[in-house]
């Protein structure tokens, strides 16, 4: 796997966001139901056996707190990592560890099973690590799907869904909601400083792009990544950048002439791309590039994951005027 662009471009792109978790209360066992938009599980309740309803509508029964958790994909690793609880085993694992910087701060802090890659899953790996349970996205998992319950009871989260709710049904599966909730409430602090922070560079427009390796670039839009939702950073986009995800030329993205930049994108693919745009007019008459506002982001804060939203809001935090 590419590092997280070729694992995760098309469908992030599409379904993300810097974008980025639902459950409903039974008295025994409790429930978390995914696809109601608010999870409802409260932190009362932490009986066991639960049943969480997943984002394709199946129930799954845990009968005891899972020890040994298998993620499918690394995104998920952010969750429990920040819930305190890393996972037993992990796709794509290495280089995640390695490469991604809403891990860094965890690198070397769990001994973790690495599954190999996340998209073209092993069941052999899987089944030798022996899960409680396993966990990835809706659509992931379709063609082997009936494989994988006969390892472990397997839970199916919607890659869309927003960082905190992704954060509350993590949670329940591992009774910590009252964690959660603690640190979701510390998170949408963070980003109501950010935006306090930010002042009067919320008046100034931003563009978020991704590179598309045909020297075009790749807007997300504006319904895609909370950077510009009223309930995220709430940036002003560009007059002409698009709502839905769109591919776009230096010539369009010159047309908009943004005040920011900020690829969020493989750092050193998407230096690169500006590198062979540095010596073109149209590059240069930029107000992002005139100004030094053409910025860098990690890749790995296109998961729109609550550590993705976190050290995004952070790094707008560090802007400079």
């Amino acid at each position: 796997m590419m590092r997280r662009t070729g694992w995760i471009i098309g469908l992030v792109v599409l379904l993300v966001t810097l974008a980025g978790c639902s459950s409903a209360p039974a008295p025994a066992p409790a429930a978390a139901d995914q696809g109601s938009g608010t999870p409802k599980n409260s932190a009362e309740s932490q009986a066991w056996p639960r049943t969480i309803k997943d984002a394709v509508g199946h129930e799954i029964v845990l009968n005891k707190k899972p020890e040994r958790i298998a993620v499918l994909h690394p995104v998920y690793l952010d969750y429990f990592f920040a819930l305190d609880e890393p996972p037993f085993a992990a796709a794509n694992l290495t280089e995640a560890m390695t490469s991604y910087a809403t891990l860094q701060p965890y690198a070397g802090k769990a001994a973790i099973q690495d599954l190999g890659s996340g998209r073209e899953l092993s069941l052999e790996k899987i089944a030798e690590s022996s899960p409680d349970v396993i966990i990835t996205f809706k659509g992931h998992i379709d063609a082997v799907y009936d494989k994988l319950v006969k390892v472990a009871p397997v839970i199916q989260i919607d890659f869309s869904d927003s960082w905190d709710h992704t954060t509350m049904l993590c949670a329940t599966i591992i009774g910590k909601e009252k964690q959660a909730e603690a640190y979701i409430q510390e998170t949408r602090e963070m980003i109501k400083k950010t935006r306090d922070k930010l002042g009067d560079r919320t008046k100034m427009t931003f563009a978020m792009l991704r590179i598309d390796g045909k020297a075009n670039y790749f807007a997300p839009g504006t319904k895609n990544t909370m950077y510009y939702k009223a309930d995220g950073f709430g940036l002003p986009a560009p007059q002409g950048y698009p709502a839905d995800s769109q591919t776009m030329s230096l010539e369009a993205l010159a047309q908009m002439n943004p005040d920011y930049i900020i690829f969020q994108h493989d750092i050193a693919m998407a230096k690169a791309s500006v590198k062979e745009k540095e010596s073109l007019n149209v590059w240069k008459s930029l107000n992002a590039v005139k100004s030094g506002h053409v910025l860098f982001f990690d890749n790995s804060l296109n998961t729109a994951s609550v550590l993705a939203v976190r050290l995004a809001a952070e790094k707008l935090m560090e802007l400079e005027t």
